[in-house]
Formats: C-alpha cells, sequence, structure tokens
C-alpha cells in the first residue's frame, strides 16, 4: 500500500511517525511538486491540484479535517470512482463545543462590556439578558455541530439549526 502525505506544515513529524506505526507495511511518503509516482491513498488538507489531479490510480482521498471543501475547490480533476472521506469528529466536537460555548456565554452574560469597562477602571452594572430572548443560530446539523447544539442545550438557550439537507 502506497500513501501520499500533503505536507502543510501543520504536524507533520507526528503524521509521519504515527502513519509509519500504525501501518508498518504501507508505503508512506510526502508528496511533493512534481511526485507523479503511483499511491493507492492520498492524506490532505486542502491540497494543490497537482497533487490530485488525474490520479486515478487512488482508491481513496482522506481529508484531514471535517470538510471536503478543500479538496473539491482545489481545482483538481477527480475521477469519479475516487472515494473522498472525512473526519466525523475525532476530538473536534469536544472543542468546538467548549470554544462556541465560551463565546455564547461571555457575550450573553456581557463579559465582553465589563471587560471594557475594567480597562478603563469604571464599573457600568449591565441589564441582565433574558436566556429566552438570547435566540442561538447555528448553520449545519452535522456530527461537530449536534455537539455544540447539546452543549449549548444544557444551558436551556432557544436554539435554531438550519441544514442543507434534511436529518432524521
Amino acid at each position: 500500500m502506497k500513501i501520499i502525505f500533503q505536507d502543510n506544515g501543520n504536524y507533520l513529524n507526528e503524521w509521519m511517525h504515527a502513519l509509519k506505526h500504525s501501518l508498518p507495511e504501507a508505503e508512506v511518503r510526502v508528496w511533493r511538486e512534481g511526485d507523479n509516482e503511483a499511491a493507492d491513498y492520498a492524506i490532505v488538507w486542502k491540497p494543490l491540484a497537482a497533487m490530485l489531479d488525474g490520479r486515478t490510480d487512488l482508491k481513496a482521498i482522506f481529508s484531514r479535517g471535517a470538510g471536503v471543501d478543500g479538496i473539491l475547490l482545489s481545482g483538481a480533476f477527480l475521477p469519479d470512482q475516487v472515494p473522498v472521506v472525512r473526519l466525523t469528529d475525532a476530538g473536534m466536537g469536544v472543542q468546538m463545543a467548549e470554544y462556541v460555548t465560551h463565546a455564547v456565554l461571555r457575550y450573553f452574560r456581557q463579559f465582553d462590556l465589563y471587560a471594557e469597562d475594567s480597562a478603563q477602571k469604571v464599573w457600568r452594572p449591565q441589564t441582565t439578558r433574558r436566556r429566552e430572548d438570547f435566540r442561538i443560530g447555528v448553520r449545519g446539523t452535522g456530527v461537530l455541530t449536534t455537539k455544540i447544539i447539546n452543549s449549548l442545550q444544557t444551558f436551556e438557550f432557544p436554539i435554531n439549526a438550519w441544514s442543507r439537507s434534511a436529518k432524521q
């Protein structure tokens, strides 16, 4: 099995070590401009078109992120028979839920205004917001967004979610 890996400067050594440790029988190489040698699989994140263009030998392309738009928008000619696989979570869901929940609570409780006042050494009490009047909208209802929604629901915020496709 031959794997080409796209180096975009993020954790290359860690990725190469993990791949070689997990797949000792695989020949894993970092793709460089002009590398047209055959490969069974490509592991990428927002690849250059030249990396994937016309690679009919690929059995699959793996995105290192939750989305595949970076692959689909690369401008590369991708044969129809080559599946594009994306991560569904890999720990990102909890991190995103923490980040969004923190941001929502900071804004809802107006900590941004208190921080500004503190920097100016003044104290101005803010009007308490009513949770039911603080509607939150999210775009998408996939694996990652569902973790965010579940996190925010623990605080009983009204939430509206929009998705391009129907969910069950």
